[in-house]
């Protein structure tokens, strides 16, 4: 069978495309052949008997919906010179429990995974730059997840949903905590925070039910709504000096068990950053307290 597309650009890549194979009952298996650089947008998209693949080390992109709600499929077996993993490429695959992709790798699109609710091991290439959104969200059996220090980006939403997440160390060369990051993540207790973190987006945390302490970067620099609403079992967290903006005083609803906060500034720079408000922590139960703030600054008298 002959797969050659001829690039807009000039030269010639190898492409397998949507038609290229039917899906029977005897595709289980498949070896795309080596020489193969490409698998085009839905070529196997919802095949159902699908339930292992090996790619060749030719390969260099798996475009969008490549492999999207293969119900039946359990292992794909990737190769260095593996590039992309465009949108959706492998959404709604609910068998896929291991993904080991190679350090080739640089980006990760929109959806890529979300949806294999069977996932639990995930090894991202040590190369990747972006993560896009969405991209791990709702793989509910995803335990541990470590982003390499090549990865700058890592869109919102992109492990939203993830409910076994226990452990997470973030690429220490990311600035943003995008939206929704890790909203509905009740089983996350443990999270190493980029050392240059400047943000936290809206919701970043939400639902982190079982997050006990947060210790912010001295470079965090803006906390934005609802960042760590509903974080019931949360009992402390460090806020530094320089923080510049917490977008609202009730930044902490629902964190039933929130005590103690401490204050990298004095009692003066924590009433300009709070507007003079008081923070309160309005719990599950409608109840108001007022957590213990401590102020480090050596010079204040608190």
């Amino acid at each position: 069978m002959d797969f050659k597309f001829t690039d807009p650009k000039g030269g010639e890549l190898k492409v397998v495309f949507p038609g290229s194979f039917e899906d029977t009952p005897e595709l289980t298996e498949l070896h795309i052949e080596e020489g193969i650089e490409e698998i085009a947008e839905n070529t196997f998209a919802s095949f159902k008997h699908l339930r292992r693949v090996w790619l060749p080390k030719t390969m260099k992109r798996i475009s969008a919906g490549a492999f999207m709600g293969c119900e039946s499929l359990e292992s794909v077996y990737m190769n260095a010179g593996l590039e992309e993993i465009l949108d959706d490429a492998f959404a709604s695959c609910p068998s896929l429990s291991v993904v080991e992709m190679p350090d080739t790798v640089k980006r990760i699109g929109t959806g890529a995974f979300e949806g294999c609710a069977s996932l639990s091991k995930l090894r991202l290439s040590e190369s990747v730059l972006m993560i896009g959104a969405g991209a791990f969200s709702y793989c509910f059996n995803l335990r541990d997840v470590v982003v390499p220090d090549s990865c700058i980006l890592v869109e919102f939403s992109a492990f939203l949903g993830c409910f076994a997440l226990e452990s997470v160390r973030l690429s220490a060369n990311m600035g943003l905590i995008d939206n929704s990051l890790f909203e509905g993540c009740r089983s996350l207790r443990e999270v190493d925070l980029p050392a240059r973190l400047s943000r936290i987006g809206r919701s970043a945390f939400k639902g982190c039910s079982s997050l006990k302490s947060i210790i912010l970067p001295v470079t965090t620099r803006a906390i934005e709504l609802d960042a760590f609403y509903g974080c019931t079992s949360l009992t402390r967290i460090a806020i530094p000096k320089k923080i510049e903006s917490i977008e609202d005083g009730e930044i902490f609803t629902s964190c039933d068990s929130l005590t103690d906060i401490s204050f990298g500034g004095s009692k003066t720079d924590w009433e300009l950053l709070t507007h003079g408000k008081t923070v309160t922590v309005e719990h599950s139960d409608l109840t108001v307290t007022t957590p213990r703030i401590t102020f480090l600054n050596i010079d204040d008298k608190v």
